[in-house]
């Protein structure tokens, strides 16, 4: 592929692009490169035209293509006055905006964060989408080239853009190349797995074409019965979408069959219910796999029609219907709008990517979107988001950490530099807070401050200056229930407070009998433990409540590491509960995890707390119901 190559892909979907301007963007790039290789042993800027041949995929501006041809120039040796006078202040926008992300993503991977909090400040630090999508493609046309670097920079890219890349793709829509940028990452990360699976996929594919034409040529005869044009396509699942389902879902991997996919594109939403009928008239539909994201779309502005079915020789395959512009949004995402649409915003992080319900002005305009216009996030050194109304400073970072930082704060390292207490903070920032005890809050922190809670305690403690207070600082935590304790009944006094004994640790579901050890107090044992039939205390009736009307609070507490926050709810999402109001923080050097859960029974429970108490890392399991 040549630059003349790149120039007709442009010009098919953009008859007045500005040749001039993306050929000299071409030619400044060569000029810097100076015929400079990769590892591979091709030349850098072959590597540049096929991310700006990628980005026109999109069928992106002018100044996208300019800036894809230039996208990693300025940590290159190129001028920052240059790239202004020739191209102009947009265009460098672009790759300083390419290139700030490129230095968050490096700060962060560092001190360990993970990778959601990651994927949300990258997303904050696009100020122009246009940048992020030339990021993503850049990725893209990477792992098409891993062939030349060692086993492990192999695996360290591949688990980045599983982690990063292909969620972000997601956010944005773009089905097409996050399918791409997950099977070609899974194979740098696990090439054996990834191999196994590729060849039962060929394997079923080439056994089952007989029938796979039979099914599309039954789907046409039937759609044409009723008037509706149609295009229908065949696709098998990418092996990666595969391997999520053999994991998440425990399929077999030596028996896939659901594997098979066809894609029916019409003309209107009328005729997308219409081709559902037929299918279902034709095919025996699978109970409980039909999904309407047409009336409720995903939150990326996702929508189609899912069904699964089953043909008279018992072959699954999936049905998904689509108008053309559906199916534009759910291959290209939000880029299928920017040629005539402009983005809004809303409050919450996943509705400011709900691209349908916010692409709602006609315009040409609708790159330089500031997807968290009021926010701005910043991270501690050991990798915890902190989020912070934009024109917030050191101060307020200090104070949203803990009342005594702040109090005592004097400035902070971001990134390794030194910044002053009324420094604002940018996105990605790395803060660590500096303090000392000699230092006092004064009122002229009042005027560089921006959050409501750092000004609370500014102002009290200027209140309280002058007394002579004595105070004693102590760390009260929460009293939580030990694994069980809430889900006991007992009968008689039901003041009695019950504790389970140490000595056979009795469990949910185990039979169980509590002797009175005080007036107030009952230790539950197993019903065979030694200490039950020992003289002199009063035993008393005690049962497991079998079933839970209300969702049970699950709390978890754990060593404080990357991606353990994930593992927990990967786990219990196997087995299919709702779960809702999840958090996370810091507690005791480690950090604590909750979450409420509709479990409904006491074994569901118990398999529950078993399954997660496995988890590496993980101290103990708590309950509260």
């Amino acid at each position: 592929m040549d630059f003349k190559d790149l120039v007709k892909k442009i010009i098919r979907y953009n008859k007045d692009t500005n040749i001039d301007l993306i050929e000299s963007a071409y030619y400044f790039s060569s000029n810097i490169l100076n015929d400079k290789l990769r590892a591979s042993g091709e030349p850098w800027i072959n590597h540049y035209l096929d991310v700006a041949y990628q980005v026109a995929d999109f069928k992106l501006d002018d100044k996208a293509i300019a800036a894809a041809l230039m996208h990693g120039i300025l940590n290159k040796g190129a001028d920052s006055k240059e790239i202004k006078k020739l191209f102009g202040i947009e265009i460098f926008e672009i790759l300083e905006n390419i290139e700030r992300m490129s230095e968050i993503k490096k700060n962060i991977i560092k001190k360990g964060a993970e990778s959601e909090n990651l994927r949300k400040v990258l997303l904050a630090a696009s100020r122009d989408l246009r940048a992020l999508f030339i990021k993503i493609c850049d990725k893209l046309v990477n792992l098409r080239d891993l062939s030349f670097l060692s086993e492990i920079e192999k695996k360290r890219i591949g688990k980045e853009a599983l982690e990063i890349y292909a969620p972000l793709a997601y956010r944005l829509g773009m089905g097409k190349i996050k399918a791409e940028i997950e099977d070609l990452a899974f194979k740098a990360v696990d090439e054996k797995t990834y191999s196994a699976i590729s060849n039962k996929v060929n394997k079923i594919r080439k056994d089952g074409e007989r029938s796979i034409f039979k099914i599309k040529k039954i789907i046409e005869t039937e759609i044409r019965k009723e008037d509706i044009k149609a295009e229908i396509e065949m696709r098998i699942k990418h092996v990666y979408s595969i391997y999520k389902k053999i994991i998440e879902k425990s399929y077999n991997s030596e028996n896939l069959n659901d594997i098979i996919a066809f894609r029916i594109i019409v003309n209107s939403l009328d005729e997308c219910y219409k081709t559902l009928r037929i299918i279902h008239s034709n095919f025996r539909p699978i109970p409980n796999r039909f999904k309407d994201y047409i009336a409720m779309p995903k939150p990326n502005g996702y929508q189609s029609l899912h069904t699964s079915v089953v043909d008279d020789e018992g072959r699954i395959f999936e049905v998904q219907i689509r108008t053309l512009e559906m199916h534009d949004l759910a291959e290209e995402g939000i880029a299928s709008h920017f040629s005539y649409k402009k983005i809004t915003h809303e409050a919450g992080f996943d509705k400011k990517l709900n691209w349908l319900k916010q692409v709602v002005n006609e315009s040409n305009q609708g790159f330089n979107i500031d997807f968290f216009g009021d926010e701005v996030f910043a991270f501690t050194p050991k990798g915890k988001v902190v989020e912070l109304p934009k024109g917030a400073t050191v101060l307020d970072f200090a104070y949203s950490i803990h009342t005594d930082l702040g109090h005592h704060c004097i400035g902070a390292n971001i990134n390794g530099k030194f910044f002053s207490l009324k420094d604002i903070i940018n996105n990605g920032d790395v803060l660590e807070v500096l303090e000392s005890k000699s230092q006092k809050p004064n009122r002229e922190w009042l005027k560089i401050i921006k959050t409501g809670k750092a000004k609370s305690k500014i102002r009290q403690y200027l209140i309280d200056r002058g007394k002579v207070v004595t105070r004693t600082y102590s760390i009260q935590e929460n009293v939580k229930k030990d694994i069980g304790e809430s889900l006991l009944i007992i009968d008689g006094d039901k003041k009695l407070k019950v504790k389970l004994a140490f000595c056979c640790k009795p469990m949910p579901g185990d039979k169980v009998i509590g002797l009175k050890t005080s007036n107030v107090r009952v230790m539950v044992h197993k019903f065979d433990c030694e200490e039950v039939n020992k003289v002199g205390k009063k035993k008393i009736k005690i049962n497991w409540l079998e079933n839970f009307k209300k969702p049970v609070k699950i709390i978890i507490n754990a060593k404080d590491r990357s991606g353990l926050f994930k593992e927990i709810i990967n786990s219990i999402n196997k087995f299919d509960l709702k779960i809702e109001d999840t958090k996370g923080k810091s507690a005791g050097g480690g950090i604590e995890c909750s979450f409420m859960a509709n479990v409904g029974n006491l074994n569901k429970l118990n398999e529950v707390i078993n399954r997660i108490g496995k988890i590496k890392d993980v101290n103990k399991v708590y309950i509260s119901v």
